[in-house]
């Protein structure tokens, strides 16, 4: 449930939570690598998790356990 939430990201949000989460790179680095500033970094992680969590949720909320 979770990879597909990842997967149905924009790409410029999946990029950056991948990057922190996944490959544990610094805020720095994900600006590096994404070649943007790093606010830029933290406010699309910021708004990459509140996608995530509506999308856990709302997915939660349809399949229970």
């Amino acid at each position: 449930m979770l990879r597909n939430c990842i997967e149905s990201l924009p790409l410029e949000y999946r990029e950056v939570i991948i990057l922190r989460e996944l490959e544990e790179l610094s805020y720095r680095e994900i600006a590096d690598t994404a070649s943007v500033p790093i606010g830029t970094v933290m406010s699309r992680l910021a708004r990459a998790r509140k996608r995530l969590e509506e999308c856990v949720t709302s997915r939660m909320k349809r399949h229970p356990r």
